[in-house]
């Protein structure tokens, strides 16, 4: 039973971990602004990944340390079909856990197959007919699936023909018609976004 409740807990850490960048793929659906919950997450994220790890461990411990007396093979003590089962179950929460515990690292693809269609580029044509390039520095990504979102929030915006972001380099670089959608738009919508935009 105890297992049962590290197990548990373990699961909660480890979303709390991965939480800040669940929420850039959550709010963008949704279209809502983050309002700095990722970075927020973010800071918080090594002490949610050491909560999981020391819950994990604690379960582990509990399902596969000595019995303090021995039972003899079935004796009302002995109960090696509960502890089978709670071991299987707690490799599977493991797998579980630690899926979630490393979804910072795959969030990218799953932003891009949840918020598809978040950037195009320009044709050389476009480009001819008076669009502007703008890159912009980008505060607060800490994952693809944070750059996704400010993708998928600057592509919703009339006028913008290409958005790409990056939380490695903390730039967007975007395409768009000047005479539909000014920078200050783009900034806003960066903004909204949950992130903190300036022309470089």
């Amino acid at each position: 039973m105890k297992d049962r409740a590290f197990i548990g807990a373990s699961f909660v850490a480890a979303i709390a971990a991965s939480l800040c960048c669940i929420l850039p793929i959550a709010f963008a659906l949704g279209g809502f602004a983050i309002v700095g919950a990722s970075a927020f997450f973010e800071s918080l994220r090594p002490y949610f990944l050491v909560a999981t790890f020391a819950l994990l461990g604690t379960g582990f411990y509990l399902a596969y340390r000595r019995p303090k007396q021995v039972c003899e093979p079935g004796s009302a003590c002995a109960r090696p079909r509960a502890n089978h089962l709670g071991r299987i179950g707690l490799g599977v929460a493991t797998v579980i856990v630690l899926a979630f515990a490393a979804f910072p690292y795959y969030s990218g693809t799953v932003a891009n197959f949840l918020l598809s269609g978040g950037s195009v580029k320009a044709s050389p044509a476009q480009r001819a007919s008076g669009l502007q390039h703008v890159s912009l520095s980008v505060r607060g990504m800490y994952c693809q699936a944070c750059a996704t979102s400010v993708e998928t929030r600057l592509m919703s915006l009339p006028g913008v023909r290409k958005a790409s972001a990056s939380y490695e380099t903390g730039r967007a670089e975007v395409v768009y018609d000047a005479g539909t959608v000014t920078l200050e738009q783009l900034e806003k919508a960066i903004q909204d976004a949950g992130y903190q935009a300036q022309k470089m």
